[in-house]
């Protein structure tokens, strides 16, 4: 540094100690008001963000009376869904019961392990919305969804199977047309339902409640269980994503998937942003084809650079179709790790 530039950084810095050689009051009143200053700003962007979160709530309970005023429920069916909303967590709204079914059956899954609610209550309220089996291959929440012609197999306690055919969904029963060769049954009896889509082979205990010559009126169940149910495989996959809010119509970032299993997945957290307990819409396509799927933070690691995400509302063929990617990869890998080692 030559002795122009160390005079003039001299003088800066001159200038600058004289300006606060004044008294000790003005010091303290310079202070005061960088103090002030900063805490305008600050009340300035708390009552911003308390100003969106009100506009927020005002949208959500606005759309949710327009969707209500589309759907005829009755008073006792529009206390069930309030009921139901004090199931949702952090940040989800009531409204989003109404459009988005995995919601909807996660928050019924939560109040059937809190409080006794009759199955044909929420069947009901669920028909009424419009959540139907529209994709025959996921699995279905309830035994209100299964889709009407579905050959079914009953098997009873002492080993006795009627098949048949489900011929109609009621809000208070299911009715199956038993075949020819079938015996009629009588009224009560416990039975086990099985049935099958794409996905696989699926049963549900039930009881028949009512014998109409050969039609039987079987009792609505929420406890699906899957029979061929395969551990979730996970491996290292970097794999382009797109990621926004899944309740908030943000405009969705781009990152980078880490890891992949059936059950969830890492990923890059775009610029820091989102932290533990959002719910996300992810968008990627892999050699399998297109995912959407709606994911969890369980947690951030990293310095917040890495989330990490559980599939909680992830249907079994979408489930199916991850682990079938995953096991090609691993096989591909493994057939060129093999040609490698070829001499």
């Amino acid at each position: 540094m030559n002795d122009g530039s160390q005079a003039g950084t001299g003088t800066f810095f001159s200038a600058l100690t004289l300006g606060f050689q004044e008294t000790p009051l003005e010091i303290v009143l310079f202070f005061v008001a960088i103090v002030a200053l900063v805490l305008v700003v600050a009340l300035y962007f708390v009552t911003q963000k308390r100003k969106a979160h009100r506009e927020l709530e005002n949208r959500s309970r606005d759309m949710l009376e327009h969707l209500l005023a589309k759907i005829d429920l009755s008073d006792e069916e529009t206390a069930l869904l309030g009921r139901l909303a004090l199931y949702l967590d952090r940040g989800e709204s009531g409204h989003s019961l109404l459009i988005n079914r995995h919601l909807f059956d996660a928050a019924t899954r939560k109040m059937r392990q809190s409080e006794e609610v009759p199955e044909t209550q929420l069947g009901t309220l669920r028909s009424k919305i419009g959540f139907q089996a529209r994709q025959p291959q996921e699995v279905p929440a309830s035994s209100t969804v299964l889709p009407e012609g579905s050959p079914v197999l009953l098997v009873a306690g002492n080993g006795t199977r009627l098949r048949g055919t489900l011929v109609a969904q009621r809000s208070s029963a299911l009715l199956v047309t038993l075949d020819s060769t079938s015996p009629v049954p009588a009224r009560d009896v416990p039975f086990t339902f099985y049935f099958h889509n794409a996905a696989g082979i699926f049963s549900f205990p039930t009881r028949i409640i009512d014998v109409m010559e050969d039609t039987v009126h079987l009792e609505h169940s929420a406890e699906i269980t899957y029979k061929q149910r395969r551990k979730y495989h996970r491996r290292r996959e970097y794999l382009p994503v797109f990621i926004r809010p899944a309740l908030h119509a943000a405009v969705a970032q781009a990152s980078f998937i880490l890891d992949l299993g059936g059950g969830g997945a890492s990923l890059q957290n775009p610029r820091g942003l989102l932290k533990e307990g959002d719910l996300l819409e992810l968008s990627f396509s892999p050699e399998m084809g297109k995912f959407t799927i709606v994911a969890r933070v369980l947690r951030v690691s990293k310095s917040a650079r890495v989330l990490h995400v559980k599939f909680d509302f992830l249907s079994e063929n979408e489930r199916n179709r991850i682990m079938g990617f995953l096991f090609a990869q691993s096989r591909r890998r493994g057939i060129r790790s093999r040609k490698s080692r070829v001499p």
